[in-house]
């Protein structure tokens, strides 16, 4: 991030605190003032700081005090914009998940991060505006990624059958084939979700567990700026992953309980969800090559190894019927 100091601090003057040092660290920009440490965030798209903005304030009016804002300049305003981007300032929390290792906290944060999460969402049913900025990408799946996976497992199967095989290349050509059985499941899916032509709202390309805090005895939402956006439910498997990893299919479960008391999915985005975690991401992502090397080897079997935890998360989002709109099926 390239900030002009003296251009910053024209923007700092607006507010009610007086600025005592503006100072650069590993971790981003920063203010030293008289009411304590507050972050510097800069954005190049301020669509996109008004995306962050309107969720931010979303999670406050749902009675989530302990929330990472903007805070308001002495013209009322929550970020400022010139030439270069736009500028804000919060008061922050840094990010920790120790709590996730605490026994006694681990099932209350992830029922917290459910709430918080599907309030999120939330917040942007009724947007009917689509982001199309910078931070825009397209999502794990669309149609030019699901051919070339195909592609992919149909060279290594020929690739496989044409040479003198042993016991383990069987078991991988047997294994194959389910695995272009997942990749046709996940097509299915998501043909139907309708994110190819953009029916489905956009949220986070990943969110860490890191973002949810523990300062005893109040949970904090902190970070999470300038994100990059893809078509919604990426966030939800990024973090069923990470708490499965964790805690197991108990974990997982505490978490989409907790989001079905807030909102139910509806038909398109339940279709992406299973869709995202149908496609056998972890196995495709070690089969870059077929060198055969004990490197190589040990890529393919771990990556089974993640495709057989995903199936675990997956049928707990397949089991929890509450979680999806009535009509869903």
């Amino acid at each position: 991030m390239n900030l002009q100091e003296e251009r910053l601090r024209n923007h700092l003057d607006g507010y009610p605190f007086t600025i005592r040092e503006v100072r650069h660290e590993e971790n981003g920009w920063y203010v030293l003032t008289d009411r304590g440490r507050k972050r510097i965030i800069y954005c190049q798209d301020e669509n996109l700081i008004r995306w962050s903005h309107s969720w931010r304030e979303y999670l406050v009016n749902q009675g989530f005090r302990h929330v990472e804002r903007y805070l308001v300049n002495g013209q009322g305003e929550h970020w400022v914009s010139d030439s270069t981007g736009s500028y804000a300032l919060s008061d922050y929390w840094e990010q920790d998940y120790g709590w996730s290792k605490r026994n006694e906290l681990q099932m209350e944060g992830y029922r917290t991060f459910g709430e918080l999460l599907a309030y999120i969402h939330l917040c942007f049913d009724s947007v009917e505006e689509v982001y199309r900025g910078r931070y825009r990408k397209k999502g794990t799946l669309n149609e030019t990624r699901l051919k070339s996976s195909y592609r992919h497992l149909h060279t290594i199967t020929k690739e496989i059958e044409s040479r003198q095989r042993d016991t383990k290349d069987n078991w991988l050509l047997y294994n194959l084939s389910r695995v272009v059985e997942r990749v046709r499941k996940a097509e299915a899916l998501y043909e139907v979700s309708g994110v190819e032509n953009d029916r489905t709202p956009l949220s986070f390309a990943h969110l860490p567990l890191s973002s949810l805090v523990y300062w005893e005895p109040c949970w904090y939402i902190t970070g999470l700026h300038n994100p990059v956006l893809v078509p919604r439910h990426e966030d939800t498997v990024a973090l069923l992953e990470q708490i499965h990893e964790l805690s197991g299919t108990e974990g997982v479960n505490q978490f989409l309980s907790a989001y079905a008391n807030v909102r139910r999915i509806p038909v398109s985005e339940k279709s992406y969800l299973l869709a995202l975690l149908c496609y056998p991401l972890p196995i495709l992502s070690g089969l870059e090559s077929l060198s055969y090397s004990p490197e190589e080897r040990e890529r393919i079997t771990a990556g089974f190894q993640l495709q057989g935890q995903r199936e675990k998360v997956l049928q707990c989002v397949t089991k929890i019927r509450a979680l999806y709109e009535e009509d869903s099926g």
